[in-house]
């Protein structure tokens, strides 16, 4: 039997353990892989080269770009000629299905965000955007989603038939995990200077809807009360200017430290006392996966996947979105016993493997794949 040709289209330019874990898992001679990537060469194209897969780099991150991405990616697909076109993020996902549709071929569209668009004020700009969200929905001939919640906003808001709509976890493996050892994060915590103060760290991008205003508003007050902490940010993003004024407003500017973006990213989580996660949207946060994998005290807003990773609060503590009163008391419960909080997140390593095998996730979409092209 030929394996079954699936070509992913997409926008990443950084390596993504979600596409190497499923490529990883699925045996080639049961699917061969290709992908299509909005984004420029990079770390991505490069990962999926070395382990011998077709990439193309279409460089379309631009809104302007895109028209010529979509005559390039006409002729992909007709030359690669896959069985199946399975899309990611918004751009790749809406060109890519209509194209293969227009193609007559069999698509999947993995949905990569919640409910951001649920979420916006009412007017022309939500009945647009949430329009071609349910065209993006109707043209696919099955959906993913990675979390309970992203399936609730498919099936229930967006009312696409159940059957059509698959939950499955990203997959995980422990190995990169296991390498983050406790020398390297004894080094880790020397180099910032961690030793001495209660070391908070958030990864993610600096961008208003991840929540930073209200995570430094939680800070002030227990700051100014004596508490001995510095708060390490890892990302990056056009709201770090803003950020910055309001850390010097607050009082607490010199409790912050602006890291950037990070290829580090998992030695600094190792090497936090608490991860902190105050993001008002996620479809499945990969830096929570992180760090429940890495044992690590957690607090995070109960927003779409964040309640499937700590498994509704039992390996960490979950706040309501948008609540700085909120996360300020969890942090305080969270100090006052850090130990068993530490315990917690230990014991959610073990439920995280069990429940975002790498292996089963891969099983799972190879069974779509083979249903899908079933007579």
């Amino acid at each position: 039997m030929k394996p079954i040709k699936v070509l992913h289209v997409l926008e990443v330019e950084q390596e993504a353990h979600y596409f190497n874990n499923l490529v990883d898992f699925i045996p080639q001679d049961d699917v061969e892989f290709s992908f299509v990537t909005f984004s420029a060469d990079g770390p991505f194209t490069e990962s999926m080269r070395k382990r011998g897969f077709h990439v193309y780099s279409l460089d379309a991150a631009t809104k302007t770009r895109l028209p010529k991405a979509a005559r390039e990616l006409w002729k992909i697909l007709k030359s690669e000629n896959p069985d199946v076109v399975h899309t990611h993020l918004f751009n790749p996902t809406f060109i890519g299905l209509l194209l293969a549709k227009f193609q007559g071929r069999k698509t999947v569209l993995t949905r990569h965000h919640s409910d951001a668009l649920h979420i916006l004020p009412r007017g022309l700009k939500r009945h647009f955007y949430l329009g071609l969200e349910r065209l993006n929905n109707r043209n696919a001939d099955h959906i993913v989603a990675p979390s309970k919640m992203v399936r609730e906003c498919i099936v229930d808001w967006e009312k696409t038939p159940a059957k059509k709509v698959s939950l499955i976890p990203y997959g995980q493996t422990s190995e990169r995990f296991n390498a983050i050892t406790s020398e390297i994060i004894k080094a880790k915590r020397v180099e910032l200077r961690m030793d001495g103060q209660l070391s908070l760290v958030c990864v993610s991008r600096l961008f208003h809807g991840k929540g930073h205003k209200y995570l430094f508003e939680a800070l002030a007050p227990l700051i100014k009360d004596g508490l001995d902490t510095k708060l390490y940010l890892v990302g990056s993003g056009n709201y770090q200017e803003a950020l910055e004024q309001l850390a010097r407003d607050l009082g607490i500017f010199d409790r912050i430290e602006f890291l950037g973006w990070r290829d580090d990213g998992l030695e600094i989580i190792g090497a936090a006392d608490i991860v902190v996660h105050p993001s008002l949207e996620d479809a499945l946060s990969q830096s929570l996966i992180e760090s429940l994998m890495l044992a690590r005290p957690i607090i995070a807003t109960e927003i779409s996947g964040a309640s499937d990773t700590l498994d509704g609060g039992k390996y960490g503590r979950l706040v309501p979105p948008a609540d700085s009163a909120a996360f300020r008391i969890a942090l305080e419960d969270t100090i006052e016993d850090l130990e068993a909080a530490r315990c917690r997140a230990a014991d959610g390593r073990e439920y995280l493997l069990e429940y975002m095998d790498a292996g089963h996730a891969a099983n799972a979409y190879l069974s779509i794949y083979r249903k899908l092209l079933v007579p």
